[in-house]
């Protein structure tokens, strides 16, 4: 723990006092000073309502409707938190020893500064303590470290020395069981892209399928080697039911995280159930970008009732988790620059604090209004009772010279990378959702259909990148172009080569079909057959047949003796394939929609020096008229000489 270290120490209740304490020789303020909780604390022109219940809707519901008379409430809201701050500031530091104490902590800046929130009452804990304001230097949960802990302490289970120190390894819950739930990726996808932009010595694996009882068996099948565990879904606080229907509540209330059931549906999962899991496992810091996964209040039995600090008696050194519900756009500013930060620093509480400044400066979160200012760099907090320390990661990063351009030792076909195509992969959360569900059912084959130009193919190379970038991907990757290929012997000869060697070619065809789908069967991998409707033609169209029928036959020979194994085909056609029946899953897919096709006009555009203004009447009606279809915005904006005038012509 750092020298510079303050701890705020609950001492007793009714009224509520505090004591500051020194950790580096254990002297403290002389007396208890007593601190207006925020539940009491007033709000201008709010006069039968406190500081505690309008932050909270200023934090879960103003955006709703961030229009006149609500943006005056939210700025009251605001004045009364500042007031609140300087206040408990005030109180703890404003007389001579809390003053001398403070100015020794902060020789150094407040950047040096640790400050510790410690008690066992759950109403301090759910204090909104990162508005503590110096009035000279500005509020504490931007210049300095701020974290909760508890009064009692409780011992972190001993650190594996089995642990890796070449790089973090981050286990990524990813739970969406909602309908018109967030997108799927709409935060895991920038971490996985934080990882490779930088190059930082990290390793990112998604649990597939997110259920709790995976959960359970991918730690115990992998003992010392997470670092963190990162849940990436929703959360709550109150009073839980155990079983739907069974009429029964858990007394007082309660903090869960919602994981999915085998079939995609919601599961909630009390702090305790969570816990009692992790005690098991000595995994140092868990990241919860859960909503209220980190709120309790004095309704709660004991301080463990909410997701956070249950965690710490389970033995986990570090955790981050949100006080309040936290808007996606708002997650998207915090959680790439904490983990940034983290591997700069190994350190949590500086992480956070640079994800809350981060926050500080881009406030603008998506609402009806479609982007308006929220002050809700407090939502992240920090629990600790003995740090994880992540330094070694900092001393470890990854070679900072120029990157390999080697792609020999890639595990992905040369056709994923896709060098045709440099606007990237943009959206489709709710495919790649899809796929990843196929990927766990029955059937082998996932037909993805759409009409020519769709995007059928990108999304294929997006989704293979996705699971290579997520340990996803298996044993690897087979790619076969069928606009490309006369006959099913070229596909099995290629897949059973690079599996038993080049013999296999020679073998008689029963052998081959007795051991080829025993391998997929048996190991993970993922086939790619791409342009499908060349198999089998489509009727009415210019599109003919290229492979016989007995060959059509034994590809779907092959879907049929591998269905229910480990390896899955994804099949991109322009048709329905009915002659495959039940051996494939449907995924259709359109035109990009919303948030993305404006996203992918920005990518075609954006080196041109045109600014796009999605208010102009004549670009809204171009984007209607072309509903998102990506090969057409390619070859209309992509084509044009870098104006509207020509975009328009």
């Amino acid at each position: 723990m750092p020298k510079n270290t303050l701890i705020i120490r609950h001492v007793s209740s009714e009224p509520d006092r505090f004591q500051v304490f020194r950790l580096k020789d254990s002297k403290s303020t002389p007396e208890p000073v007593e601190i207006t909780p925020p539940d009491t604390f007033p709000v201008e022109g709010r006069p039968n309502t406190h500081l505690t219940a309008d932050l909270r809707w200023y934090l879960e519901n103003f955006l709703d409707y961030p229009f006149h008379p609500d943006t005056d409430v939210a700025d009251r809201v605001l004045d009364s938190l500042k007031a609140w701050g300087e206040q408990a500031f005030d109180a703890l530091f404003g007389d001579r020893d809390g003053s001398l104490m403070l100015h020794d902590a902060t020789q150094r800046g407040y950047q040096a500064l640790h400050l510790q929130i410690s008690g066992d009452d759950p109403r301090i804990l759910a204090w909104p303590w990162e508005a503590l304001r110096d009035p000279k230097a500005g509020v504490f949960a931007h210049i300095c470290q701020i974290e909760r802990r508890l009064n009692t302490p409780l011992d972190p289970l001993p650190l594996s020395e089995a642990l890796p120190k070449n790089q973090v390894n981050i286990l990524l819950i990813t739970a969406r069981p909602y309908e018109n739930d967030v997108q799927y990726r709409s935060v895991s996808r920038l971490l996985v892209e934080l990882v490779e932009k930088y190059d930082l010595p990290a390793g990112v694996h998604v649990l597939r399928p997110p259920t709790f009882e995976n959960l359970r068996e991918h730690l115990r099948e992998n003992p010392d080697f997470y670092h963190i565990l990162h849940f990436d879904g929703h959360g709550a606080y109150g009073h839980v039911s155990p079983d739907a229907g069974s009429g029964f509540t858990f007394r007082g209330k309660e903090g869960c995280l919602v994981f999915e059931k085998e079939d995609g549906e919601a599961d909630p999962v009390r702090a305790d159930q969570l816990s009692t899991l992790l005690r098991e496992h000595a995994v140092p810091a868990v990241v919860l970008n859960a909503c209220q996964s980190g709120m309790i209040d004095e309704q709660a039995d004991d301080p463990f009732a909410s997701v956070a600090s249950s965690l710490l008696k389970s033995g986990v050194r570090s955790v981050v988790a949100m006080a309040w519900s936290l808007y996606v756009s708002g997650a998207q500013v915090f959680l790439p620059e904490f983990y940034r930060r983290l591997f700069e620093t190994g350190a949590v509480a500086q992480a956070a604090r640079a994800g809350r400044q981060k926050m500080f400066e881009k406030p603008e979160r998506v609402c009806p209004r479609e982007k308006y200012h929220l002050q809700d760099w407090l939502v992240p907090v920090v629990y600790q009772q003995d740090p994880a320390d992540f330094s070694f990661a900092a001393a470890r990063k990854k070679n900072s010279g120029i990157k390999d351009l080697k792609l020999e030792d890639s595990r992905l076909p040369p056709e994923v990378r896709d060098a045709e195509n440099p606007y990237g992969f943009i959206g489709r959360d709710r495919a790649i959702l899809e796929l990843e569900r196929a990927m766990r059912a029955k059937p082998a084959g996932i037909l993805v259909h759409g009409l020519g130009g769709v995007g059928k193919t990108t999304l294929a190379r997006g989704f293979v990148k996705w699971l290579d970038d997520t340990q996803g991907l298996g044993n690897g990757c087979f790619w076969f172009a069928f606009n490309e290929i006369r006959s099913a012997d070229y596909v099995f000869n290629r897949m059973g080569e690079a599996i038993f060697g080049k013999e296999f070619a020679a073998a008689s065809p029963a052998q081959k079909m007795a051991a080829l789908p025993r391998a997929f069967k048996e190991n993970p991998f993922v086939i790619v057959w791409d342009n499908f409707e060349s198999v089998c033609g489509i009727p009415g169209t210019d599109v003919t047949p290229f492979l016989p029928e007995d060959d059509r036959n034994e590809l779907l020979r092959f879907l049929k003796t591998i269905r229910g194994g480990k390896t899955k085909v994804i099949i991109t056609s322009r048709s329905e394939e009915d002659w495959l029946g039940i051996e494939r899953r449907k995924i259709g897919i359109s035109g990009l929609t919303g948030e993305e096709q404006w996203l992918f006009l920005e990518e075609i555009i954006g080196d041109m020096g045109i600014r796009i203004n999605r208010d102009d009447a004549d670009l809204v009606k171009l984007m209607e008229l072309l509903n998102g279809h990506p090969l057409s915005m390619r070859g209309l904006f992509g084509n044009s000489r870098g104006s509207k005038t020509d975009v328009f012509r």
